[in-house]
Order: structure tokens, then C-alpha cells, then sequence
């Protein structure tokens, strides 16, 4: 992923409307944890509300797998930099 889409992506998660989202994803996902071993009397149904969890924590942990790849290229970018400058070296 290139330097401008990381940027982009962490702006966007400092917006009103992404917290609002993942308060949205959360309470979702909690409330099918809460409702599927009542809700989910078949195995198909219980397999279909495992499926939604799943996607929801995935959504929900986006942000943090955008922010920590993000962080990983800045200490990278900058390692490069100082290597190529002369002030640290790689072993």
C-alpha cells in the first residue's frame, strides 16, 4: 500500500462518522453474541451467526491492522533513510 492510502486511511479514522461506524460494528457484533446461543437453533443458523460475528470483529479490527502496517512503514521508511544517510547501519 502506498504512503498517501495509509495517510488517507488514519485520516478517515479520526472521523466523527468511522467512530460512529465501529460503535455501530461493536454493539452489532455483541448483541449476536449475546443472542446466538438462543437465536441460533439449527446448526446452520449457528454456523450462519458465527459466519456475521466473524465478519464483524474483522471490520472492527481494520482499523488496527491499517494504523499498525502504517506504523510498521514509517519505522521502516525511517530506518531506510538514516541508513542511507549514514547515521545508523543495518546488521
Amino acid at each position: 500500500m502506498e504512503q498517501k492510502q495509509y495517510e488517507e486511511l488514519v485520516d478517515m479514522f479520526q472521523t466523527p462518522g468511522w467512530k460512529y461506524f465501529i460503535e455501530g460494528i461493536t454493539e452489532l457484533e455483541s448483541a449476536l453474541v449475546k443472542a446466538a446461543p438462543d437465536g441460533a437453533i439449527t446448526n446452520d443458523q449457528w454456523q450462519y451467526a458465527r459466519g456475521q460475528i466473524r465478519q464483524l470483529r474483522s471490520t472492527a479490527g481494520y482499523e488496527q491492522f491499517i494504523v499498525s502496517g502504517y506504523e510498521e512503514q514509517e519505522a521502516y521508511l525511517k530506518q531506510s533513510q538514516q541508513t542511507e544517510d549514514g547515521n545508523a547501519t543495518l546488521i
